[in-house]
């Protein structure tokens, strides 16, 4: 899996950071500067703004430690919540809030907001909408109250300066998050997708090589025979069959694991047929045609099958059956190798399995087809005979 979108959220963390870090500095540094520029112009004192700006860099330092913190929070690599230093900082930020407006400097009301704003910011990539709402309305009645009214246009600028770096800090916060969560919704859908991957592939060598390997068997089991009976030359061809088949085997291996794996309806009935012929059952093929939206389904429905009951029963004779009816397609897999009464069960698929047909992943697997077609699978027992059942519904045709 590609790691560009990790990549991407770093950088994205990155950038937030350093904005934040910005906002946070720059309204207070800027409007400090200013004041000061206009005490030299004017001839004003130089040790209270050299106070406040002593207090200013304190209060800068103390909103990168928090700023620092909110956003770890946000990333999930929070730590320990800095008590010390915010309250030092905090105490810093009550010191400059008594001193800077006795500061014979103008503007002193907005550098006051300004700090104000800096501070409170720190805290918003932390917060949620409704949090950082209710911050900003708290700030903005707290300067109103530290200021009395007085400077009323210091006042609107001042409460236009705390919302928009309140919501600067906030907004790019948020759409961290919503980075993290989408990098999340990426790594999520990969595994899920490497999952299914997985599954399929498990599914199909299940599907393919169960039939292989029973066709193997009963081949060798045939070859070994033929051996013990003197006939050479048929014992020779069965284990050319067996040789052909591992060879075969290995084409499918990579077809299963590029995705290419087809299964045609005909090429199962006749592979059924040849393997049930060759293992000394009879075997029968009646019914309707299979629409071609249906048969791949089926398809694998008469390999699992045949497999099962070439492990599991002792079959003289199987019939396989079709029918298109009542909007539905049914195909029947009948064998007269059933247990004796009581040593089945019936069963749709996804429950109890009769143990004519196992109950391991085969039958699952069977069942998935079908059942993503808007269909089931039935196993029951019916006398002496063993009936696999599927059925799938028909697409219904859309009137002229």
């Amino acid at each position: 899996m590609s790691d560009s979108p990790l990549v991407g959220a770093r950088k994205f963390e990155a950038y937030v950071r350093w904005s934040t870090y910005s906002a946070v500095t720059f309204p207070v540094t800027t409007l400090l500067g200013a004041a000061l520029m206009a005490g030299r112009s004017t001839g004003a004192h130089a040790a209270a703004p050299a106070a406040a700006l002593g207090l200013v860099l304190a209060l800068t330092a103390g909103n990168i430690v928090v700023v620092n913190w909110s956003i770890d929070h946000i990333v999930g690599r929070a730590r320990r919540f800095p008590v010390g230093t915010v309250a030092v900082w905090a105490l810093t930020l009550a010191a400059f809030v008594v001193v800077a407006p006795r500061i014979p400097l103008p503007a002193m009301g907005l550098a006051v907001a300004a700090a104000i704003a800096s501070a409170a910011a720190s805290f918003v990539p932390a917060l949620d909408a409704r949090r950082a709402l209710l911050l900003n309305a708290a700030i903005l009645v707290t300067v109103a109250l530290l200021t009395g009214g007085s400077e009323v246009p210091a006042l609107v600028t001042g409460a236009i300066v705390i919302s928009a770096v309140l919501w600067a800090c906030w907004s790019s916060a948020w759409m961290l998050r919503v980075l993290r969560e989408l990098q999340a919704a990426h790594e999520m859908r990969a595994e899920l997708a490497l999952a299914n991957e997985r599954l399929r592939i498990s599914r199909d060598l299940h599907d393919v090589f169960g039939r292989t390997l029973a066709t193997i068997a009963v081949k060798s089991s045939l070859a070994s025979e033929l051996v013990r009976r003197r006939h050479d030359e048929r014992a020779a061809a069965e284990i050319t069959a067996v040789r052909q088949l591992a060879e075969e085997a290995g084409t499918e291996v990579r077809h299963i694991v590029r995705g290419e794996l087809r299964t045609t309806w005909d090429g199962e009935v006749s592979g059924a047929r040849s393997l049930l012929e060759s293992a000394g059952i009879r075997c029968t093929v009646t019914g309707d045609p299979v629409p071609q939206e249906c048969a791949e389904a089926l398809a694998w429905v008469v390999r699992e099958g045949v497999t099962n009951l070439l492990r599991h029963s002792a079959a003289n004779q199987v019939t396989l059956a079709t029918a298109n009816q009542d909007g539905e397609v049914l195909l029947t897999i009948a064998n007269d190798g059933a247990r004796p009464a009581g040593s089945a069960q019936t069963s749709e698929a996804g429950g109890p399995v009769a143990a004519d047909i196992g109950e391991g992943m085969g039958l699952r697997s069977m069942s998935e087809r079908i059942r993503a077609l808007g269909g089931h699978v039935t196993a029951r027992r019916d006398g002496t005979w063993f009936l696999l059942e599927a059925t799938i519904p028909l697409a219904k045709e859309e009137p002229a």
